[in-house]
C-alpha cells in the first residue's frame, strides 16, 4: 500500500513537468516561420444585395434581441409619469 501511495504522489508531482508549453518562435529571429499573408480583394467579390438599409437591419436585430428575457440588466421598470398640474404653490417664486 505504501508503494502505491508513493507512486501516485510521484505521478501527481511529475504531471506538471509533462504539461510544459511549447516554446514560441523568437520574435527577433528573421528566419522564424510565419503564417503566409493572404490578400482578398473587396472589389472582386460581388456586393451583398440587401434591400434593407443598415439602420433597418440594426432595428430588426435590436427588436429581436430586446424582446428576449434577460436583457433588462437589472433595471427597474420605468415609473409612471407624475402629473405636475396637481401641484399648487401658494407662495410666489423664491
Amino acid at each position: 500500500m505504501k508503494h502505491t501511495l508513493w507512486a501516485a504522489i510521484g505521478a501527481l508531482l511529475a504531471a506538471p513537468l509533462a504539461a510544459q508549453p511549447q516554446r514560441a518562435a523568437d520574435p527577433a529571429d528573421p528566419g522564424a516561420a510565419v503564417a503566409p499573408l493572404v490578400y482578398e480583394s473587396v472589389i472582386a467579390t460581388p456586393p451583398v444585395q440587401d434591400a434593407a438599409t443598415p439602420d433597418k437591419r440594426w432595428r430588426a436585430a435590436n427588436d429581436t434581441v430586446g424582446g428576449q428575457p434577460g436583457h433588462e440588466h437589472g433595471a427597474p421598470t420605468a415609473p409612471a409619469p407624475v402629473d405636475h398640474s396637481k401641484h399648487h404653490h401658494s407662495e410666489g417664486k423664491r
